[in-house]
């Protein structure tokens, strides 16, 4: 396997792994689903600015992928909200 394919399928199951998880919060606790994700994603975008330990391609992938779950889930959230 490639490290290219690797990260892909890193990023795919990180992403998939915290959207589900995402969803449920939010189906259980709609009401705290929102300020979750949005303080989440403040500490999120933090860490991808501190990489001084050298996180590397991998470490990237992930939370790279987390970050984007989140912000596709506080999309649905505020969508459906809207609707």
């Amino acid at each position: 396997m490639s490290m290219t394919n690797y990260l892909n399928e890193r990023y795919d199951d990180t992403y998939m792994s915290v959207y589900a998880a995402l969803l449920e919060m939010a189906r259980l606790a709609p009401d705290k689903t929102e300020r979750h994700i949005r303080q989440t994603l403040k500490y999120l975008y933090v860490r991808q600015g501190n990489d001084w330990t050298g996180r590397g391609d991998i470490g990237n992938a992930g939370l790279d992928a987390s970050v984007a779950a989140h912000e596709a889930v506080l999309a649905e959230l505020s969508a459906s909200a809207t609707a």
